[in-house]
C-alpha cells in the first residue's frame, strides 16, 4: 500500500511542475523575445554606424588628394553603402572642392543615413534616429 500512494503523491507533484513550468514559460518567453530582437537592432545600429564611417573617411582621404576627386568620393561612399546594403543615404562635401582648392583648406565630409536602414524586426529601438559621421581633414 504504501509503494501505491507514494506513486501517486509522485505522479501528481510531476503534473503540478509541468504547470509551473508553462507558467513561467508563458511569462518570460516575450521578455526573451524582446531581448533577442533589441540585441539584432542594436547591432545592425552598431554596424551601420561603422559602415558610415568607413565611406565617410574613404572619401574624405579621396576628395582631399590632389586633382579634382570630388565625383571619385562620391562614387566610393556609393560602393561601400551598397556592398553593405545601406540604400538611403547623404553625403556632402565643404567646401566644393575643385582642382584649383588650394593645399592647407579644411574639408569636411559627412556621411549620414536612417538608423532604420537596417532594421528587420518587430523592435525599433532606432526609429526615427539619423547615424552620421562626420571627417575634416586638409587638402594635400
Amino acid at each position: 500500500m504504501k509503494t501505491v500512494f507514494r506513486t501517486h503523491c509522485k505522479s501528481s507533484f510531476s503534473g503540478l511542475r509541468r504547470g509551473v513550468a508553462a507558467m513561467e514559460t508563458a511569462v518570460c518567453l516575450p521578455f526573451i523575445a524582446v531581448m533577442i530582437f533589441s540585441g539584432v537592432e542594436l547591432s545592425n545600429a552598431v554596424f551601420l554606424k561603422q559602415s558610415i564611417n568607413l565611406a565617410a573617411y574613404e572619401a574624405a582621404k579621396l576628395i582631399t588628394a590632389p586633382g579634382n576627386n570630388a565625383d571619385k568620393a562620391g562614387t566610393r561612399v556609393q560602393q561601400i553603402l551598397l556592398s553593405r546594403k545601406v540604400t538611403n543615404y547623404t553625403f556632402t562635401s565643404t567646401p566644393a572642392v575643385t582642382a584649383s582648392t588650394p593645399t592647407g583648406t579644411m574639408i569636411t565630409v559627412v556621411v549620414s543615413a536612417p538608423a532604420t536602414n537596417l532594421s528587420y524586426g518587430p523592435v525599433l529601438i532606432m526609429a526615427g534616429k539619423t547615424v552620421s559621421s562626420t571627417v575634416v581633414m586638409s587638402r594635400l
